[in-house]
C-alpha cells in the first residue's frame, strides 16, 4: 500500500508520511505506527521485522519548546546523496539501508544492483518485488544488472503512450477546430428543442443513429437582417422579381431520412400548396418572454413560416423595448421555423432531427460557389419574362451546364411546364441531386478547406440547427449520390378555395402511414455489389446525351394543355431528344411528320414511337437535316409504366406512374420518383 507524498508529488514506497507534526510509517508489510502527541498504536509485527528495525536507523529527532516532535532539516535536491522528495528525512541514509540484506529475501543486497539515477527514479515510480518501490510499501527494489532491459521496455511504453495520447489530444482539437472553423459565422437555430412533449406537433425523437433532415427553402427577397436584397441582384440578375414579393413563403419543403446503416436514402418532398393543419404553441421570444401563438387552423404549408412570423413581430414591436431590425428579425423567423416544424411533424408524423434553412440568394450562392452544375431536361425548357412573370429560362432538352443564374431560373420555374408544380418540385430534387454529385465529383465533401471555402460564401444565407454536426453529415452525404437517394412527392387527392386560392387536399392519415413505414426501415442497407457469376449487372446509362440526329420540332395541334412537352418527353425516354416545342393550332386532327433532305428514316422511327398512323412526308420547304411533328387529337400519351414503390412504403401493389411523370387518372398524385439511378451520368432527368 502506498502513501502519496503532497509535496513533490511522489509515491512514498516506504511508508513514511508526515505532516503536522504526526507521523504515520507502514513497515514491511502491514506494521502500521503512528505518532500523534506521543500517542501510538501498534500491530503484531514478524520476528524478521523486529530485526530489520533494529538494522533501520530512526530519523532523528527534534523538539521545539512546547514538546512535540519536529521534522529533521530538508536534505537539499542538489545534495548528491539526495534521491527522494524534497523533505525526504532518509535521503541521506539511503544507501545505507539497500546495502543491508532482509530477512526471507526482503530487498536485496546491495552488491547485486546498479545504483544508478535512472533505475532510482523507476524505483521511485513504482518498484517491484518484495522490497517494493516507492509504491511497494519498503524501500525500493532495485532489479538486478541483467533486467535493464526492462527498464528501457518500461521507458519505451512510457513514451509509446505518451505519444498515442498526444496523438488523441490533437485528433480531438483538430476536428474541434474544424467544426469551429466551418460553423463559424453560420447562424443558428434552436427551434427543434423549443417543441416540447404535450404540445401540437410534437414527435418524440426515435432511436438510431439516422437522420431525419428537414430541407427549408425560403422564398424570401431579405436578407437575414431583414434588408431588401439589391435591386440589382434580384431583378436584374436573378429574375426574380420585386424585393416586395415572395414573402416568407417556404416554397421548398423536403424530408430527408439518411439511414446510418448507408442504406438508400429516401427524401418527401412536401408540395408548397398542401392544405394541412398547422398547430401553433409556446414560443419563448428574448425581450418579450414566451407568448402563446395561435393555432392557424387549416392552410396551406408553405405559409406557416410567414403567418407565425408576422405574429411574432407583432408581440416585439408592442414590448416595452424594440430590438434593433437585426434582432428582431431574427427573433421572429425562429418563431416562423418553429411553426413549420410542428407542421411538418403533425403531417408526417416523424421527428426532426436537423434543419438547413436556406433563402433565394443562397441558391444563387451556392451554385456560384461551385462554378457550375449539371441538369438534364426531358423536353426543351422555355419560360420568357412576360409582364413581370417568367424566368427567362431557355434550355434544351438532355444534359445542360449550367451557371448560377441560370440554375435558380431552373428551380424556380412554374409556367410554361407540363404539370406545373409537380414539375417544380421534381426541379428542386434534381437540383439537390445535382449539387451534391458536383460536391463529390470536386472534392469538396471530403476536405476541410474546400468545404470552409463554400461556408464562407453561404453563410450569411443559410441556417442551420445548433446539434448539427456538419463534419459528421459530410461523410454522410456521400450516400446521396450514385444513384442511392430517392426523391418522392407527397400525393394529393384534390384541390380546395383557401382564402381565395387553390389548395391541394391531402390524405394526413395515408402521408403518416407511407412516411413513417419508409423512414423506420433502416434494416435495409445497400445491397451488396453482385458478380458476374450470380446476375447479369444492367446496362449502364449514357454518360452524354444523345446527340440530336435532327432538328426536331414538336407543335401541339390540339387544346390539351402541354401536350407537345409531354409528347416531347416520351420521344426522350426513346433516345430522342427534342430541340424545340410549340403551338400549331388548335383543329388538327391527325398527327403529321414532314421531315427535310436525308431524314426519312428518323421520321419513320418518330411515327412508330408516336403511335401515329399517317406516314411521314417529305417537304421541301423544310431545311436539310429537319423535322417538324404537329400533334393531331389522334395522339394518344403512352400507356403509363408500372413501377415499384420505394423500400418501406406500404405495398399495395405496384404503383401506375405516366411515362411523362404527370398525374395519375384521377389527376393528382406525386408522379414518378425522381433517382439518379440510371439517369444520365448521375443526373437525373425532368421536365
Amino acid at each position: 500500500m502506498s502513501d502519496w507524498y503532497p509535496e513533490d508529488g511522489d509515491y512514498r514506497g516506504d511508508g513514511d508520511r508526515r505532516g503536522g507534526g504526526g507521523e504515520r510509517r507502514r513497515g514491511g508489510g502491514g506494521d502500521y505506527r503512528a505518532d500523534a502527541g506521543g500517542g501510538r498504536r501498534e500491530e503484531p509485527e514478524q520476528p524478521w521485522r523486529a530485526a530489520q528495525a533494529q538494522r533501520r536507523p530512526e530519523p532523528p529527532q527534534q523538539r521545539d519548546s512546547g514538546g512535540w516532535p519536529q521534522q529533521p532539516p530538508r536534505a537539499r535536491p542538489d545534495d548528491p546523496t539526495h534521491h527522494g522528495g524534497p523533505g525526504d528525512w532518509h535521503a541521506a541514509e539511503q544507501t545505507s539501508v539497500m546495502g543491508q540484506q532482509a530477512p526471507d529475501g526482503y530487498g536485496a543486497a546491495a552488491d547485486e544492483y546498479d545504483y544508478d539515477d535512472d533505475h532510482l527514479e523507476s524505483g521511485r515510480r513504482g518498484g517491484d518485488g518484495g522490497g517494493g518501490g516507492r509504491r511497494g510499501g519498503g524501500r525500493a527494489a532495485m532489479e538486478p544488472g541483467p533486467g535493464k532491459g526492462r527498464k528501457r521496455g518500461v521507458l519505451a511504453g512510457r513514451i509509446t503512450a505518451a505519444t498515442m495520447s498526444a496523438i488523441v489530444v490533437l485528433a480531438t482539437g483538430f476536428v474541434w477546430y474544424a467544426h469551429k472553423s466551418l460553423t463559424d459565422g453560420l447562424h443558428t437555430s434552436d427551434s427543434i428543442s423549443q417543441i416540447k412533449p404535450g404540445q401540437d406537433g410534437y414527435v418524440a425523437p426515435h432511436l438510431g443513429a439516422d437522420v431525419n433532415l428537414l430541407l427549408i427553402g425560403l422564398d424570401s427577397r431579405k436578407d437575414m437582417n431583414g434588408n431588401d436584397l439589391p435591386t440589382s441582384l434580384v431583378e436584374d440578375e436573378l429574375h426574380a422579381g420585386s424585393s416586395d414579393i415572395g414573402g416568407y413563403n417556404t416554397n421548398v419543403l423536403i424530408l430527408m431520412h439518411i439511414p446510418a446503416n448507408g442504406g438508400q436514402v429516401t427524401a418527401y418532398s412536401i408540395p408548397r400548396d398542401s392544405d394541412v393543419e398547422r398547430p401553433g404553441g409556446p414560443a419563448a421570444i428574448p425581450g418579450v418572454g414566451t407568448v402563446q401563438v395561435p393555432d392557424m387552423g387549416m392552410g396551406k404549408i408553405k405559409e406557416a413560416y410567414g403567418d407565425a412570423k408576422a405574429f411574432a413581430d407583432q408581440k416585439i414591436d408592442a414590448g416595452a423595448k424594440k430590438p434593433d431590425k437585426a434582432t428582431e428579425e431574427s427573433e421572429s423567423r425562429e418563431v416562423g421555423r418553429e411553426a413549420t416544424i410542428r407542421a411538418v411533424q403533425k403531417l408526417t408524423g416523424v421527428h426532426v432531427d436537423h434543419l438547413a434553412e436556406v433563402n433565394l440568394v443562397g441558391f444563387y450562392d451556392i451554385v456560384k460557389q461551385i462554378g457550375s452544375i449539371q441538369v438534364c431536361l426531358k423536353a426543351p425548357a422555355y419560360d420568357p419574362i412576360e409582364d413581370g412573370a417568367g424566368t427567362g429560362i431557355n434550355l434544351k432538352a438532355g444534359v445542360s451546364t449550367i451557371d448560377a443564374a441560370t440554375a435558380l431560373q431552373f428551380v424556380r420555374q412554374r409556367f410554361h411546364l407540363p404539370n406545373g408544380d409537380l414539375d417544380r418540385t421534381h426541379r428542386q430534387q434534381a437540383f439537390l441531386t445535382s449539387v451534391m454529385q458536383a460536391l463529390k465529383k470536386k472534392g469538396v465533401l471530403s476536405d476541410v478547406g474546400s468545404m470552409q471555402g463554400l461556408f464562407n460564401v453561404v453563410k450569411n444565407d443559410i441556417v442551420i440547427d445548433n446539434q448539427w454536426d456538419v463534419l459528421d453529415f459530410a461523410s454522410q452525404a456521400s450516400n446521396l449520390t450514385g444513384g442511392n437517394a430517392q426523391f418522392i412527392t407527397l400525393p394529393t387527392t384534390g384541390t380546395v378555395t383557401v382564402n381565395g386560392e387553390e389548395a391541394l387536399t391531402v390524405d394526413p392519415n395515408a402521408i403518416k402511414n407511407q412516411v413513417t413505414s419508409a423512414f423506420n426501415n433502416d434494416a435495409a442497407v445497400a445491397p451488396p455489389p453482385t458478380t458476374a457469376s450470380s446476375s447479369t449487372p444492367p446496362p449502364s446509362a449514357p454518360t452524354t446525351t444523345p446527340t440530336p440526329p435532327a432538328n426536331i420540332t414538336v407543335l401541339n395541334g390540339t387544346t390539351t394543355t402541354s401536350l407537345a412537352l409531354k409528347a416531347g418527353g416520351a420521344l426522350f425516354d426513346d433516345g430522342i431528344p427534342v430541340s424545340k416545342t410549340g403551338n400549331g393550332g388548335n383543329g388538327v386532327q391527325h398527327t403529321t411528320i414532314r421531315y427535310g433532305a436525308g431524314e426519312e428514316a428518323l421520321a419513320k422511327q418518330i411515327q412508330a414511337k408516336l403511335g401515329t398512323k399517317l406516314a411521314p412526308e417529305s417537304s421541301s420547304s423544310l431545311p436539310k437535316g429537319s423535322i417538324t411533328v404537329t400533334l393531331g387529337y389522334d395522339y394518344k400519351l403512352p400507356v403509363a409504366k408500372t413501377t415499384t414503390p420505394p423500400s418501406g412504403q406500404p405495398s399495395g401493389g405496384a404503383t401506375s406512374v405516366p411515362t411523362d411523370g404527370s398525374s395519375d387518372s384521377s389527376g393528382l398524385s406525386s408522379g414518378g420518383a425522381v433517382s439518379a439511378a440510371g439517369s444520365q451520368d448521375g443526373i437525373p432527368c425532368v421536365y
